[in-house]
């Protein structure tokens, strides 16, 4: 039986789905609020959604979707260009060491893998911009906005999760 076009779109339009979720709360974790400490307590969702989205669906969102995503927070958040890059790409490389141990585990074994990967991420970031400011900065501010990601992992990944079953099915659901 043949597909028609709006189904054959369709079908197309849902491999683009992890990406634009991921650059959809890209943009939520930019818009400004006026809150004390917003700035150091706002989570990292891009590496959350980079970490997630290579574990389960890497065939949807691979390198590319990876370097575009560390293309757009390096330009939304006034970084030098390539930071953010730098950072995802290491993510992306330790994810795709441990995927396929990681993937057929439970929850829980992910989000540990995911605190390991971040604070690797983290301190990679720190020492990138230690070194591009040449200067020594305080630990403190990142390793709080490194707890806070930690932290809202399960959220952001339940999330993910639910659009996974729902829109991108295959053949068996991602577990909680």
């Amino acid at each position: 039986m043949k597909e028609s076009f709006a189904e054959l779109a369709a079908n197309q339009l849902k491999k683009f789905i992890p990406f634009f979720v991921t650059l959809f709360l890209v943009l939520i974790d930019f818009v400004p609020t006026h809150l004390p400490l917003s700035h150091f307590l706002r989570p990292d969702l891009a590496l959350i959604c980079v970490y997630f989205w290579l574990l389960y669906r890497l065939d949807l969102f691979g390198v590319v979707s990876t370097l575009l995503l560390g293309l757009v927070v390096d330009s939304l958040s006034g970084v030098p260009l390539g930071t953010n890059i730098c950072v995802f790409m290491l993510v992306y490389l330790l994810t795709m060491m441990i995927s396929s141990y990681v993937n057929t585990k439970p929850f829980m074994i992910s989000w540990l893998v995911f605190a390991l990967i971040a604070l690797a991420a983290f301190l990679f970031k720190w020492i990138l911009f230690c070194v591009y400011y040449r200067v020594f900065l305080t630990l403190p501010n990142i390793l709080t906005t490194y707890l806070v990601t930690v932290l809202i992992y399960p959220l952001i990944a339940r999330l993910n999760m639910a659009l996974q079953n729902r829109y991108l099915k295959t053949s068996e659901d991602i577990d909680e």
